[in-house]
């Protein structure tokens, strides 16, 4: 796709429920007439895709289909700037289906592929006919990270270390690394002095290290636990973090051992002025274990909605910061 080809159409942009703020406030000085949906936004577009492109907050974009003729015929269009020809796949949409994709195959030389495409029509509730745009979602624009079972959703994590407020030359630390997705993320984003992530399964160390060096993000990965973190005390700035809610990952019985033990790790660990940020969906407890733990506060709590789960990213401080 020629992201610096000038491309033209009302676009739907799709994210995680609670990442919408961040996304407005990415592209509000890009885009024009933008309305805000609870799991994206819509918005007129007008220009290189590039900057678009390169916005974390959204996991796929689609063209609004409100005439397909104009919209697939468009010099100026989004399509004009995929690779020629535009392989694509029709969903079920309705007795239409088949009608469309003869007209986009017949009129317009598209190739109806459904293993290979760059445009899947489907139907969206609120704006009808839409075209998922294949090389805008984000894996494809930020590329394929090996996932643990439980891994931070890539928008999420762009979130996290937003929220975080990494600055150049800070030491960043992930205690309950996984795969690496969050220091991954922190390093494309930020400026991290030293990047830093534990975990206590030898295959997830070995996983994030295969996803850092695949993206160039220097950072030293080694197997610990985070209740008892091989770091001095103030040596942390930053520490980022997707907890074990109870579910997929742990258990709750677990977490209320884990849960007090991190926090106190927390605060021994960050100096005066260090920020966490940490997501779980074990909030009861977390904000119970956060009141007991001296010398924390939570300032800030985002919730996202995701398949099956809720959610909570908290940022936890100093009470003397």
């Amino acid at each position: 796709m020629d992201l610096d080809r000038r491309a033209r159409a009302r676009l739907l942009l799709r994210t995680t429920p609670g990442a919408v703020d961040y996304l407005f406030e990415e592209v509000r000085h890009l885009a024009g007439d933008i309305t805000r949906r609870p799991d994206g936004l819509t918005l007129d577009w007008d220009g290189p895709l590039r900057p678009l492109a390169d916005v974390r907050y959204f996991s796929g974009a689609a063209v609004v289909l409100d005439d397909v003729e104009a919209r697939a015929g468009d010099p100026d269009g989004v399509f004009a700037a995929l690779d020629a020809p535009v392989r694509f796949r029709v969903a079920p949409v309705g007795e239409e289906r088949w009608d469309l994709r003869d007209l986009l195959s017949e009129k317009f030389g598209w190739v109806n592929d459904a293993g290979d495409w760059s445009v899947n029509v489907e139907r969206d509730e609120r704006e009808g006919l839409i075209a998922e745009i294949g090389p805008l979602f984000y894996p494809r624009r930020f590329g394929e990270l090996t996932r643990a079972p439980a891994s931070t959703t890539p928008v999420v994590a762009a979130v996290m270390v937003r929220l975080a407020k990494i600055e150049p030359g800070q030491t960043v630390v992930d205690p309950c690394c996984g795969a690496g997705t969050l220091l991954v993320t922190a390093g494309q984003m930020a400026e991290p002095g030293e990047l830093l992530g534990f975990d206590l399964m030898d295959r997830w160390v070995e996983a994030a290290r295969e996803n850092l060096d695949a993206r160039r993000v220097p950072c030293v990965v080694a197997r610990g636990d985070a209740a008892a973190l091989p770091l001095p005390d103030g040596s942390v700035d930053r520490l980022v973090a997707n907890l074990p809610f109870g579910k997929r990952v742990g258990s709750h019985a677990g977490n209320t051992r884990l849960y007090p033990a991190l926090l106190r790790e927390v605060r021994r660990v960050l100096r005066g002025k260090g920020r966490a940020v940490l997501l779980t969906e074990d909030k009861r407890l977390f904000r119970e274990s956060v009141q007991r733990t001296h010398g924390l506060r939570v300032v800030k709590e985002i919730e996202f909605t995701r398949p099956g789960a809720h959610p909570s990213a908290y940022v936890v401080t100093s009470r003397r910061s």
